[in-house]
């Protein structure tokens, strides 16, 4: 056997031993493990079994988080969508005010701030969550070859998605991404990452 394929028996042992020298040694024999087929003193340690899962997810999701330049790219492409989904409803809500309720047109005249940022906020949501929640991606995300999984590696549920999407209306969240840092505050608050498909 290699000392790769020692080291997967290894790691989850109770018996190792770490050695600065050597890495990983067992703890009985004091030696690097040269056994053939199987280790006769093997013992798996559950908390290692968990610990070294969680460690190779963790490296997984390491090696493929997409890039500053690719979560730029999404907001702006979403933005274009955001924008092209708010003109289509406004243009909606207008005809429907002209031929319905023609007495309320004076309303599209008005400015109002608080009114205007709600509007914003429903699109926004249902943009990311209907299409993060059926199929883990943006239209951005479609572009780019990226999609959003949970810290796990694997597809999140609407619940999470939800309070991703909810995340974004954070004030500067946008700003959580000026460090070296890929991830931004409504990934780490919704427990999720945006990861590169191969």
């Amino acid at each position: 056997m290699t000392r790769e394929a020692h080291l997967k028996f290894c790691k989850i042992c109770t018996h190792q031993k770490k050695d600065l020298a050597r890495g990983i040694v067992c703890g009985l024999s004091d030696r690097i493990a040269d056994f053939e087929d199987k280790c006769d003193s093997h013992s798996i340690d559950q908390r290692l079994v968990t610990k070294v899962a969680s460690k190779a997810k963790e490296n997984i999701l390491e090696v493929k988080t997409a890039s500053q330049g690719k979560r730029f790219a999404n907001y702006l492409i979403d933005q274009i969508f955001l924008i092209g989904c708010a003109l289509f409803v406004g243009v909606g809500i207008g005809l429907l005010l002209l031929y319905v309720f023609p007495d309320y047109m004076y309303m599209l005249d008005e400015e109002n701030k608080v009114i205007e940022y709600l509007f914003g906020f429903v699109i926004a949501m249902f943009y990311y969550s209907f299409f993060e929640g059926f199929t883990g991606r943006s239209l951005g995300k479609f572009f780019t070859r990226t999609k959003v999984v949970t810290e796990e590696g694997t597809r999140p549920d609407f619940k999470t998605i939800f309070v991703r999407s909810l995340c974004r209306h954070i004030p500067f969240n946008a700003l959580s991404f000026l460090g070296s840092d890929t991830t931004g505050w409504h990934d780490k608050f919704s427990g999720t990452r945006v990861v590169e498909i191969e």
